[in-house]
C-alpha cells in the first residue's frame, strides 16, 4: 500500500512562500498519532527536493530505522544510513512495495505523480487552522481531477483536522 501523509494550511499550502514549514511550529506538542503511523510503515520514498530540505534542517535524520528511497537521477552524497537512490519508475516502486506499506513523504509533486498514475492508495491530510495566503501548493495546478472517498475524520487540539481518504477505485480496506 502506498500512502500520502502530510500537513497543509486551510488554504491549501504545504510550505510558505520561501518553502519553509515553520508555520507548523505552532502545533508542536499536539499528538497527531505520528508514532503509530510511522510504526506501520515499512519504507519511505521522497523526491530529491524533499530529501534536500530535510537534510537542511540541521537535525538528525528523522526517518531512522526504515529504508528510505530518494527518487532522483543524481547521486546522493553521504546519505544517512538506510537511504538510497531510486532510479526506477513509479510503477516499479509500487511493484517493489507490494505487500508492504510505503509512505510517499512530503513533496506535493511526487504525491501528485503517484496519484495521477493510479498508484497511491490512501491520502491523509492534516489541515492546520491558518491561512498562509501564498506558498507551495498542496498539489500542483493542472493535474487531472481525481476522486477521493472520505474514510475517516478526526479533530485535534488547536483546531487541527485530519482527513483520511482512499482514492476512488481502491479497496475500502486499504
Amino acid at each position: 500500500m502506498l500512502r500520502g501523509y502530510m500537513a497543509c494550511s486551510a488554504d491549501g499550502y504545504i510550505a510558505d512562500a520561501e518553502g519553509g514549514i515553520g508555520f507548523l511550529d505552532a502545533f508542536d506538542g499536539v499528538d497527531f498519532g505520528y508514532d503509530a503511523f510511522y510504526a506501520g510503515i515499512d519504507s519511505l520514498i521522497m523526491g530529491r527536493a524533499t530529501f534536500d530540505q530535510v537534510r537542511g534542517f540541521d537535525l538528525p535524520w528523522p526517518y531512522g530505522g526504515k529504508p528510505c528511497h530518494v527518487m532522483t537521477s543524481t547521486d546522493l552524497s553521504d546519505p544517512p544510513e538506510g537511504v538510497s537512490r531510486w532510479t526506477g519508475s513509479l510503477a516499479d516502486y509500487a511493484t517493489a512495495m507490494r505487500g508492504k506499506t510505503a509512505w510517499v513523504v512530503g513533496g506535493a509533486r511526487l504525491q501528485a505523480d503517484f496519484i495521477a498514475a493510479g498508484l497511491l492508495d490512501r491520502l491523509t491530510l492534516f489541515v492546520m487552522p491558518l491561512l498562509l495566503g501564498r506558498g507551495v501548493a498542496l498539489f500542483p495546478q493542472g493535474d487531472a481531477a481525481t476522486s477521493l472517498v472520505l474514510s475517516e475524520t478526526q479533530t485535534y487540539d488547536r483546531g487541527v483536522v485530519r482527513l483520511d481518504y482512499r482514492l476512488a477505485g481502491k479497496a475500502a480496506d486499504v
